[in-house]
C-alpha cells in the first residue's frame, strides 16, 4: 500500500519585516488577516499555501516555519 501522507508547511509573519500593507490579507482573507499590532498574521498555514505561500507577501514577511507529515490541520 502507498503512503498517502503529505508534507505540509506551517506559515509566520517576520513581524519585523512586515509593513502592514495588507496585501497578503486581501489576497488570501482565509489564510491572513492583519492583527492588532497593524501587522498580518497568519490564520490558516493551509490556506496560505494554496494561495502562494512565501510568494504572498511582495516585501517577503511570510516565512515557512516548520513543515510536518500528516493530515491537514488549520493552526
Amino acid at each position: 500500500m502507498e503512503d498517502t501522507k503529505k508534507t505540509y508547511k506551517t506559515y509566520k509573519v517576520n513581524k519585523e519585516t512586515c509593513i502592514g500593507c495588507g496585501s497578503c490579507a486581501l489576497a488570501c482573507p482565509e489564510g491572513a488577516e492583519m492583527d492588532t499590532d497593524g501587522k498580518s498574521k497568519i490564520i490558516s498555514s493551509a490556506k496560505v499555501e494554496e494561495c502562494g505561500g512565501v510568494d504572498l507577501c511582495p516585501y517577503g514577511a511570510i516565512e515557512v516555519e516548520g513543515e510536518a507529515e500528516g493530515e491537514e490541520t488549520e493552526d
